[in-house]
């Protein structure tokens, strides 16, 4: 692996800044991290471990059961799977018909999908900061029912606004201050709607944020949070499915 440390960092943008006159301080910025480590505090050895770690000692478990059998979710009359707040999702069925350009032909197919409540998404929100003048991503190794392995590295944020809106009855999600000027044209380095897997997912779409911020705003972090570089991720992305899609694309965007 190869580091580069802050002088050697200012001297190489420097000088492709001179040959890339066309390409912003950020272009440059990140196209400098694909190529080298800015994380001169852990090795990606380092943040290997930390990951398996946390996933050898996970309490959660995860069992299948009943569709009947769940605590408040149900079936309303006309058959859609919905949960007792009218938050979260549903799940209703689709009949498909002449889809030739598909595999089973113009016969098409019937199947259920999930449809997000009102439409309206959630946040995937990518904090980066620079640490002793080098930047640096905020990752969260997020625990969830259907990741293979059940914990996978995601952005700092990444949550549907029923979950900001609390309608679990649980907290806020993390670093959510950071994100809730999401209406902001002018906060972000990057912002965009996203979209999501349309053979599963009805019409979903995510607002992808990444945001510059202090470092000293950030403070101290629990154990499932890392600082890590853009190199690392794509190192982690190399090694095999230890990243989600989200901060799979943010990263690169």
């Amino acid at each position: 692996m190869s580091n580069i440390n802050l002088s050697e960092f200012n001297q190489l943008k420097k000088r492709l800044s001179k040959i890339l006159n066309d390409k912003s301080n950020l272009e440059i910025e990140k196209l400098i991290e694909s190529i080298y480590c800015t994380n001169n505090s852990e090795s990606f050895e380092d943040l290997f471990s930390w990951l398996e770690n946390l996933k050898n000692n996970l309490s959660a478990s995860v069992e299948k059961i009943n569709l009947n059998d769940l605590e408040s979710w149900s079936s309303d009359k006309d058959g859609n799977f919905k949960h007792e707040s009218g938050k979260f999702f549903e799940i209703f069925g689709l009949k498909i018909r002449n889809s030739s350009t598909r595999e089973v032909g113009v016969k098409g197919w019937n199947q259920p999908i999930i449809s997000e409540i009102d439409f309206d998404g959630g946040i995937l929100g990518l904090i980066r900061s620079e640490i002793n003048g080098l930047p640096h991503y905020l990752v969260e190794a997020k625990f969830e029912p259907g990741n293979y392995e059940l914990i996978q590295l995601s952005p700092s944020l990444q949550a549907t606004f029923s979950n900001i809106k609390k309608a679990h009855k649980g907290s806020e999600p993390k670093y959510y201050e950071f994100f809730k000027d999401y209406e902001s044209e002018d906060s972000f380095i990057f912002k965009q709607w996203l979209s999501e897997d349309g053979g599963r997912l009805f019409n979903k779409r995510n607002l992808g944020l990444v945001k510059n911020i202090d470092f000293e705003q950030i403070g101290d972090l629990d154990d499932n949070f890392k600082w890590i570089s853009k190199f690392q991720i794509i190192q982690f992305i190399n090694h095999g499915p230890y990243v989600n899609p989200h901060l799979a694309r943010l990263i690169f965007l």
